[in-house]
């Protein structure tokens, strides 16, 4: 392998014994081919020097530097980046994260490659040599963002989660969402490539998400033999991440579900499941099997149809024991339950009543009714009008159903599978999302003030021993987004540690690693803990909560 001289047409061999189709660059310094490297101005028989190879392209030689991009192979989590490798000294650095497509060597000396941390900050990046061997960066273009037709939507805890198709699959993405729910930052990448989800005949609102106010999005998957199972994702790209439950079944849906808690129809008859991922699982497990009925799940708390007509019950998950009955005034058994903060839909079915019973004020409001999917959020429910294609929002916070049209949808009906697909609410506090005519994703807020901070289910635990690497991780899942302390104290009220931080979502999920706040390692024995947490949306008092661990 050489070069020829265009003056006079003259070769001269620098590298041999090269592979049949090496990979080669140059520049008016260096030649590199077949990972080896030579200066242009060597002198006859100088020996090449051996780089190290990876599963890479060598994309171009600027100034002293060899730039490597493209990898054939990248770990789960991460992102392709172009990396420069210095032929003088065998540093290495990365020139552009996240870069990868279009990468090319350029006459001067210089190359171009597309680069960006999202879709919506795209660019060609110009990267030439420097008086001192290394490189600079300019962007010189802008890429249009590339647009992936929405098949799902869902909602919760100040976050927008997107499925859209991707290579033989489909990906869940995300936006995290301020306290008047405008997207802030990029669009993220949620999930790994999951497979093709359950969806039903006619359904094209599908796959169906159901997000649970943790950061994690809940979905459904057969494989190839029929068997159904219950997925949860959302906190990493990686298969790791994954949790998956089987559940035996096919033709299921998704019925609910809030942080650890999936609640899951069967496509057989009289079959429901409460699918139940702990805090720390690698996977998760079904507690309870039952006969199928209208349900909804909040918290650790199950709602399903009481004994008499018009009554409905709460069970606590964890102690199985009966939490409270209301009595709405229905002659009816609810066909639909939805649960929310303090207050419960129910409806009776296409041509019965429905309404709203409110816990806290102990009355029941009544609500238009229908056939059409029905969402509840925080003080208001939300419908979708089959005839005529309107979103309606019904505020019922004061006592009272006050109806206004929110969105108009597209007309072809994209939610014959359920409430969620082509809109979702945000039951945590947030507000509400569609797919318009022109396939973009529209947020609108709900305008009805959001019900108090609350505990909805938690899972605190006394360590054995902790470690940076195996820290005390317990869970808060509460009611919607919040900033929050958390303190641990000795008995005496000495503060060892304080941690603070921001909700994923509406839970708070801290870390501990056994040190204090000095650094030194905190002794075994008995703490009390204090969390404060402050709603993002400052609506309400902050929460208070406390307790005591043992570490060891």
């Amino acid at each position: 392998m050489g070069l020829v001289d265009l003056r006079d047409g003259t070769f001269r061999s620098y590298v041999t014994g090269v592979a049949a189709a090496p990979q080669v660059r140059f520049n008016d310094r260096w030649l590199v081919a077949d990972w080896r490297h030579i200066r242009v101005d060597a002198a006859p028989g100088t020996e090449p020097g051996r780089l190290p190879r990876s599963p890479a392209e060598l994309v171009a030689v600027v100034g002293d530097q060899l730039l490597i991009g493209n990898p054939t192979f990248v770990l789960p989590g991460t992102k392709p980046a172009l990396t420069a490798l210095s032929l003088t000294t065998g540093e290495t650095g990365t020139v552009l994260a996240n870069s990868y497509g279009g990468m090319v060597p350029t006459p001067d000396g210089g190359a171009l490659a597309t680069a960006g941390p999202s879709s919506f900050d795209w660019n060609v990046h110009r990267i030439t040599p420097t008086a001192d061997g290394s490189t600079a960066t300019t962007k010189v273009a802008r890429v249009p963002a590339d647009r992936v037709p929405v098949e799902g939507l869902a909602m919760a805890g100040g976050e927008l989660f997107l499925d859209g198709r991707q290579g033989n699959g489909h990906r869940i993405s995300g936006f995290a969402l301020n306290a008047a729910g405008a997207p802030v930052g990029p669009q993220t990448g949620r999930s790994p490539i999951l497979a093709d989800a359950t969806c039903l005949p006619g359904d094209t609102a599908c796959p169906q998400l159901e997000a649970l106010g943790d950061g994690h999005v809940a979905h459904l998957f057969t494989d190839s033999s029929g068997r159904e199972y219950v997925i949860r994702t959302g906190l990493g790209l990686d298969t790791a991440s994954l949790q998956s439950v089987p559940v035996g079944d096919s033709r299921g849906r998704i019925a609910g579900g809030t942080g650890r808690y999936v609640l899951y129809n069967g496509g057989t008859p009289g079959v429901q499941k409460i699918v139940d991922f702990p805090r720390g699982a690698t996977t998760g497990k079904v507690p309870l099997s039952r006969n199928r009925t209208a349900a909804a799940l909040w918290g650790q708390v199950l709602w399903t149809p009481g004994s008499t007509k018009g009554s409905i019950t709460g069970r606590d998950l964890k102690t199985g024991r009966t939490t409270a009955t209301v009595v709405t005034g229905a002659r009816c058994t609810p066909a639909d339950i939805q649960a929310v903060d303090s207050r419960l839909y129910w409806s009776c079915g296409a041509l019965g009543p429905a309404g709203v019973y409110d816990r806290a004020a102990k009355r029941n409001i009544p609500v238009p009714a229908g056939s059409a999917p029905a969402r509840l959020g925080d003080g208001f429910l939300v419908r979708e009008n089959r005839t005529t294609h309107e979103l309606l929002l019904t505020d019922v916070h004061t006592g009272t159903a006050k109806t206004g049209v929110l969105a108009v949808l597209p007309t072809t009906d994209q939610n014959t599978g359920g409430s969620n697909g082509r809109w979702a609410v945000d039951r945590f506090g947030g507000p509400i999302a569609y797919l318009g005519y022109d396939g973009k994703v529209w947020i609108v807020p709900s305008r009805v003030p959001a019900s108090p901070l609350a505990q909805l289910e938690a899972q605190v635990y006394s360590p054995s021993a902790i470690t940076r690497s195996a820290p005390w991780a317990p869970v808060w899942q509460l009611s919607k987004p919040s900033s929050w302390t958390l303190t641990l104290a000795t008995p005496s009220g000495t503060v060892r540690r304080t941690l603070t931080g921001t909700s994923t979502g509406a839970a708070v999920h801290p870390a501990w690693d056994g040190r204090t706040d000095s650094g030194g390692a905190a002794a075994t024995g008995r703490y009390t803990w204090k969390l404060t947490a402050r709603p993002r949306d400052g609506q309400g008092r902050n929460l208070t909560l406390t307790g005591t661990i043992t570490l060891g």
